[in-house]
């Protein structure tokens, strides 16, 4: 009997492991054209507050974490392992949990996740605020998500530099040890705003964080006064050890905008200008003010890829002249069009700005969500949620350089993640979207679809490589 052989190609998903890092893509074009998955994560999860994506381990697993409003818990989620069960998620192939309990944890307060690799464990890290202090977690996970160890510390004594966080902290891990900043501010009608960054310096005798003695330095960077005069900040700590905030400010009546604060050698003509010492140790600028008139969310988002040279910020603005608009600012050196830096003798544009999406004249009920991440060639990734007019639904989005793709012209390619079409406006995707890229630029958002008069849902969007099975049919 002839026997027929016939190869069929079966499209088949495959986890993303360790394996495939950042070499398994020559350009960012690989990761770009795979395709992106939607899942419902957990119907009506009520209250949801500082959603943080990362990738983690040596199999880079997506995880999200989150808490929720007076639960005191910090909330964890990733696909299940051979070390964790399924609960939740398509078909359950999901482990969601409550990771973290703390009654003494305040709402709203957490920090984005911080991560590190060690060999056959990995860190995560979590900082939120107490009554007086804020609190350091930290879990050490096999690479298969089982449990290895846990600790906590208090790191910074609130009152010391004013008394009230001001949103949650921007947190990085660097040799295991939290680094982080934090805007706190004090009490009244009028109160003083300080932008605090804390380092570990070893030792337990450091009396600058908490009056108890530890081994941070907490060092005041920048301060303003009056309401609402400085949001929370965004800290980024490259490999190398480039460090750097941004943040948004507004004093003295002037629209500083936002600003970008990083260490800097005192020099006659190239002097500090903030931070700690005399001289000082640190140089703020500016690096968008926009006018008088103009608006900003006192939201800044700020992502530091593999060097110093990979640096994005995203920001929003509107004017009278223009609607709110989602703005980039890519770190170029020298010969851009804003962030003027410099000394007493060569000032130079060392940030360039470009409008990335137009939100329209939207409803006053929307908060814009933006996130953002570099791949492994440099390119900057945004996440956000949008509609293109106040009766249109809002979906979520995702959008990168022309140049990601090959493409040899300026500008920005959106790409539609989630959402509903016309004419369901009551129903809003990509809320307190978080974005992260794994070793080889794949991307994972963690965010809520939100419908009037029902409980938000919580979703993710993933990309996996795809791969092409033979199967022999005899």
């Amino acid at each position: 009997m002839k026997i027929k052989r016939v190869i069929l190609f079966l499209s088949a998903l495959v986890f993303l492991l360790g394996t495939i890092s950042a070499n398994a893509t020559s350009s960012g074009s690989a990761a770009v054209n795979q395709p992106w998955t939607v899942q419902l994560l957990k119907a009506d999860e009520d209250a949801v507050r500082n959603l943080s994506a990362a990738h983690v381990g040596t199999y880079q697993i997506p995880i999200l974490s989150y808490n929720r409003v007076g639960l005191h818990v910090i909330y964890v989620a990733h696909p299940k392992t051979s070390a964790t069960i399924g609960n939740c998620g398509p078909n359950n192939t999901w482990f969601c949990y409550g990771r973290w309990l703390d009654n003494a944890l305040i709402d709203g307060t957490v920090s984005q996740m911080a991560t590190m690799q060690i060999i056959d464990t990995h860190l995560i890290q979590w900082a939120y605020a107490t009554a007086t202090t804020i609190r350091g977690v930290t879990f050490e996970f096999y690479n298969d998500m089982s449990d290895a160890t846990h600790s906590y510390q208090d790191l910074i004594q609130l009152n010391k530099f004013g008394g009230v966080l001001i949103g949650s902290p921007s947190l990085q891990t660097v040799g295991g040890h939290y680094w982080m900043a934090a805007t706190i501010r004090s009490g009244g009608d009028f109160p003083t705003y300080k932008l605090v960054y804390m380092h570990f310096v070893g030792g337990s005798g450091n009396t600058s964080c908490m009056n108890s003695g530890n081994g941070y330095q907490c060092d005041v960077i920048d301060e303003s006064t009056g309401y609402d005069s400085m949001g929370a900040p965004s800290l980024q700590i490259a490999p190398e050890g480039t460090i750097g905030i941004a943040y948004y400010k507004y004093g003295a009546g002037v629209t500083d905008g936002v600003k970008y604060a990083y260490p800097h050698t005192h020099s006659t003509n190239y002097p500090s200008n903030c931070g700690p010492g005399d001289p000082k140790t640190w140089r703020c600028i500016s690096i968008y003010t926009g006018a008088a008139t103009g608006t900003f969310r006192p939201v800044v988002k700020f992502a530091l890829g593999q060097t110093q040279y990979d640096r994005g910020v995203v920001f929003t603005y509107d004017d009278e002249m223009i609607d709110v608009t989602l703005f980039h600012a890519e770190y170029v050196g020298s010969g851009g069009n804003c962030g003027l830096d410099g000394g007493l003798i060569i000032l130079t544009y060392r940030w360039k700005c470009t409008d990335v999406a137009i939100f329209g004249p939207l409803s006053p009920l929307y908060s814009p969500s933006y996130s953002i991440d570099i791949d492994p060639q440099g390119y900057p990734v945004i996440a956000y949620n949008a509609g293109v007019g106040e009766y249109e639904p809002i979906n979520l989005y995702i959008t990168y350089p022309k140049a990601r793709v090959g493409i040899a012209e300026d500008g920005w390619i959106a790409q539609a993640i989630d959402g509903v079409p016309a004419p369901y406006t009551e129903i809003s995707t990509g809320a307190q979207a978080a974005l992260s890229l794994n070793n080889a630029g794949l991307g994972f958002i963690g965010y809520l679809q939100e419908e009037d008069y029902e409980l938000p849902d919580l979703k993710t969007a993933w990309q996996q490589f795809h791969t092409f099975l033979p199967s022999v049919m005899r």
